[in-house]
């Protein structure tokens, strides 16, 4: 029996999909205000399916299909959008990649998304650009939980921890914030993991921005 196995350490063999798929980098920790700048497309949406397949390389990813309940950020039609992780299990090959983001059947998200080279839409700044919806027990709001585990072990949404209570986000607050960023626009600084040109191409810029 053949079984793949990739073990990738977060902060030496990190793969950033910013402009190249395969770059070692370390993961560096990202505001809201950067991953809306450096995402093509910003949904909320609930995740119908997930699997895994490989690709022409013999690398597993993990696809996660997300039917689009609204649209953030991008092209305002858009109905669902196929997400794709490296990493998982498929079949005896496997690899394990810290800090990816794990999906699971019927869990609803805003998801930060962007286009990668090959075609591939994928999660800006791994884990940190998917927030998981859950209701806030003692208010009843809708409340964000961002959390990832290891891709060898079971994930569901249903049962992710909530967060201290002064430390609770709540979606009406958090899409102010997104909006407010992309009705400033990118103001030219560097955003760590992303190519500027392609900055450039999605977003629109305030003048006297090169």
């Amino acid at each position: 029996m053949f079984v793949r196995k990739f073990f990738l350490p977060v902060m030496a063999l990190m793969m950033s999909f910013w402009g190249s798929e395969a770059r070692a980098t370390t993961l560096t920790e990202l505001s809201v205000e950067q991953m809306t700048v450096a995402s093509d497309l910003i949904v909320r949406g609930t995740v119908t399916q997930v699997f895994t397949e490989l690709d022409e390389r013999g690398n597993v990813w993990t696809r996660a299909q997300v039917e689009v309940s609204e649209v953030l950020k991008g092209v305002t039609t858009t109905k669902a959008v196929l997400v794709d992780q490296m990493g998982g299990v498929h079949g005896n090959s496997y690899s394990v990649i810290r800090w990816a983001p794990r999906f699971s059947k019927g869990e609803d998200a805003v998801f930060f998304l962007e286009t990668l080279r090959s075609g591939r839409t994928s999660i800006v700044g791994w884990y940190q650009g998917k927030f998981t919806l859950r209701m806030d027990p003692d208010t009843s709001e809708l409340m964000l939980v961002r959390f990832t585990s290891h891709q060898d072990r079971p994930y569901d949404h249903r049962f992710l921890p909530h967060p201290p209570t002064h430390k609770r986000v709540y979606l009406s607050d958090f899409k102010t914030r997104v909006f407010d960023q992309i009705d400033r626009g990118w103001d030219g600084k560097a955003i760590p993991g992303a190519d500027p040109a392609k900055l450039r191409q999605i977003n629109r810029l305030q003048e006297g921005v090169k």
